[in-house]
């Protein structure tokens, strides 16, 4: 008998696996459905979150979402596990809305990248996010964003906001770790907003709205997709769009960042692809700079990745530039409509 192929075997034996995963999570989710185990903080919980692991866009989104509250007048807080940091059970202050107070290998990039860009809003992260709502809140907050939270369904939340990927919704719609979900389809359900990440104005979604559908036949689908905003060097600064790039990134979604460059008309020799969230040696910097003077290129990354780099400027060392993406809402007058619904009603 020939032998399954490679791909097929490997789904095959972790089909077990994510049956007992799938078990668990439905029981876990069975259990928050009551309202003794849910607890509030205080204030109004925003949450942005995904079903599926891998990148969905959702930094920019929480970036957008924390701006548009400081924007009309909120006090708005960004609540965060702070994923690969060493801040534990927290919480820790990241930042009072002026400069990051701890560095990425304690908060985690995305909070540090957060706490670079969001002036005027605080960041928090700590495992215990009921802990760190409720800190934010006597910090100041008026306004908690939730981030990475569709499945912390122990703190209570007045909006789930539930990102999809354009191009890559549900994976092989399998459950972890024989697929990319992070819990099973019905949990589309407890969403109040289904927002599809990485689209365009008028690019037919049709596929995806009737799996969602099937799943929750009143939730608004609504449409982001990411804006391009220019170059920066590693202090932030914005630099020209470099002509030749060396390219690495450590993202859920590389393929991503790779039509973003090429959208920006650089000439790619080279993409070199590391795990999500990866923590850059002093090694593949010596590696990733040999091979970028070799080919007379600019490294050119992520800004998430680029916190992450230990990267040091002198003679005879390439130039070091991170693209910059910024989301922009398609339908922003449904988002904000829910938005503004869900600060002005009750809250636990």
């Amino acid at each position: 008998m020939s032998p399954l192929p490679r791909n097929l075997a490997t789904r095959a034996l972790l089909a077990l696996p994510a049956l007992a995963y799938g078990g668990a999570v439905r029981l876990r989710n069975r259990f928050y459905d009551f309202e003794s185990a849910v607890q509030g903080a205080g204030i109004p919980v925003l949450s942005v979150g995904n079903i599926t692991v891998g990148g969905t866009g959702k930094t920019p989104i929480v970036a957008w979402l924390a701006r548009t509250l400081r924007d009309q007048g909120r006090t708005p807080a960004v609540v965060s596990r702070g994923y690969r940091g060493s801040a534990g059970k927290g919480p820790l202050l990241v930042s009072r809305g002026e400069r990051p107070l701890a560095g990425p290998e304690i908060c985690g990039d995305e909070p540090f990248l957060l706490a670079r860009h969001l002036e005027g809003v605080l960041v928090v992260v700590g495992s215990d996010r009921v802990e760190g709502a409720r800190f934010a809140r006597r910090s100041g907050a008026d306004v908690a964003v939730l981030d990475d939270g569709f499945q912390h369904r122990r703190l209570a939340r007045d909006l789930d906001i539930v990102l999809l990927d354009a191009h890559n919704p549900f994976g092989n719609y399998g459950l972890l770790p024989a697929g990319t979900l992070r819990e099973p389809l019905a949990g589309l359900a407890r969403a109040d907003v289904v927002l599809i990440t990485r689209s365009r104005p008028g690019e037919s979604l049709v596929v995806i709205e009737r799996v969602v559908r099937r799943h929750h036949p009143s939730v608004p689908i609504l449409r982001a997709g990411n804006r391009r905003v220019g170059f920066r060097d590693p202090g932030g600064v914005p630099v020209s769009t470099p002509r030749r790039a060396l390219a690495f990134c450590g993202v859920g979604n590389p393929a991503s960042f790779a039509a973003d460059l090429e959208a920006e008309g650089l000439e790619i020799v080279d993409l070199r692809i590391f795990p999500d969230h990866h923590p850059y040696s002093e090694a593949d910097a010596a590696s990733l700079i040999r091979d970028a003077l070799g080919r007379a290129a600019t490294l050119v990354t992520t800004e998430k990745d680029l916190v992450r780099f230990p990267y040091r400027a002198a003679p005879g060392v390439p130039a070091l530039a991170a693209l910059r993406i910024e989301a922009e809402i398609h339908d922003r007058d449904e988002l904000m409509h829910r938005i503004r619904a869900a600060l002005e009603g009750p809250h636990s």
